[in-house]
């Protein structure tokens, strides 16, 4: 039963998240993805569907591509810019 209450609730939280986005009012929008966050944190927390969610974060976090070494854009020294790091 609380795998079921689980379910709906991500669901509903789904609903509202592609609500939010899809809205032209941006408040509404906003309102309807912090609903979706409180409900997908409270069938985190109160259902027995966060296991199953925690793997498959796991798999995509996985499946991300690495970065590689050296990867950031070298700074050329020939052109008259500013560079300043921060």
């Amino acid at each position: 039963m609380a795998v079921f209450v689980s379910m709906l609730l991500v669901a509903i939280a789904t609903l509202l998240w592609n609500l939010g986005r899809r809205n032209a009012d941006e408040v509404m929008g906003v309102l309807e993805k912090i609903l979706a966050v409180v409900l997908l944190v409270i069938s985190l927390c109160v259902g027995g569907l966060h296991q199953l969610l925690c793997f498959a974060l796991l798999a995509v976090a996985l499946k991300l591509p690495r970065a590689h070494q050296n990867q950031a854009p070298q700074q050329v020294a020939s052109n008259n810019d500013i560079f300043l790091p921060f």
